[in-house]
């Protein structure tokens, strides 16, 4: 499915929906990234044993790596989709319950319109296209995010692809389109307040609970709405306002691939990495509660 950096933003990004740029290599031979190529190798027993249930990525440098190419940013924006592609086959060999990705974010509106035009368009088509194979491959798809920003034909592919995905439980593809963390919350909030207005609810009586289940996660099963995991691509090292209420106990990883060339073996080392981490949620091993900076330590078993 999707494509874009989340809230980034890519100088020189002015690309027209006109300029597409073929950039796979015609081959009888399926790519990694293909439906049909063989499936990923296991993992090794740590990482599967301690593989996070929820994986989020910002998928970053679609922008960069066409530059780097001297082919135009659509070039990477279409690679992109390939990256996706390969990570979402490894996470659901790899028994991942939940992998939500940014593809659109609140503030890519502010880009270019030709390049937003083309987004819309390739997130269209992508939908379209894969539909049958993640049937096929038991991925059930959802979309979160303001889908009244975004074109009509979108939305519609959008509700095929969960209407046809919806019984699928292999794996579930959580697509952040037209997404904004801060935006979430303040809806949230507001809901709540609007609650609290017509005399349903007390302002002392609303719990961490009740907020989230007025998020655009509230979709998600309980048992993992808040990301274990995430993974930025690029080398950027901040959130740009991406699942801002449920990373608060997230392991971070930031990687320095850009999105388009993030496969199988970045796929792998990521997760490696996360096993080896120890996560205590702000406890000390001897069960005491929050204490000095070692409490930033956390235990994945």
């Amino acid at each position: 499915l999707p494509i874009c950096e989340g809230g980034s933003g890519a100088a020189g990004s002015g690309a027209s929906a006109a300029s597409v740029t073929a950039v796979a290599v015609a081959s009888d031979v399926p790519s990694s990234s293909s439906w049909d190529a063989a499936a990923p190798a296991p993992l090794s027993s740590r990482a599967s044993r301690a593989r996070p249930r929820h994986l989020a990525i910002i998928m970053d440098g679609n922008a960069r790596w066409a530059q780097e190419r001297s082919l135009p940013v659509n070039a990477g924006h279409e690679r992109g989709v390939d990256a996706l592609r390969t990570v979402t086959r490894c996470a659901a060999a790899w028994e991942v319950d939940a992998l939500t990705v940014y593809a659109f974010s609140h503030e890519n509106w502010k880009r270019e319109s030709g390049e937003v035009s083309y987004l819309m368009t390739l997130l269209q088509k992508t939908l379209v296209d894969e539909v049958d194979d993640l049937v096929k491959h038991g991925v059930r798809v959802s979309v979160m995010g303001d889908l009244g920003m975004v074109t009509k034909q979108l939305r519609e592919a959008v509700r095929n692809a969960e209407e046809k995905t919806k019984k699928n439980k292999k794996l579930l593809l959580n697509v952040a389109l037209s997404y904004g963390g801060r935006q979430d919350v303040l809806r949230a909030t507001r809901a709540l307040a609007n609650e609290c207005a017509a005399g349903l609810l007390d302002a002392e009586d609303i719990t961490e609970s009740m907020i989230a289940e007025r998020l655009s996660t509230r979709h998600l099963p309980s048992e993992c709405r808040e990301p274990d995991l995430l993974i930025r691509t690029s080398g950027e090292q901040r959130l740009s306002n991406f699942m801002l209420w449920e990373l608060a106990y997230t392991e971070l990883l930031f990687s320095s691939t850009l999105w388009p060339d993030f496969g199988e073996t970045n796929m792998r080392d990521a997760l490696e990495q996360y096993a080896a981490r120890k996560r205590r949620f702000g406890a000390r091993n001897d069960g005491n509660e929050e204490g000095a900076e070692e409490s930033d330590e956390h235990d994945t078993s």
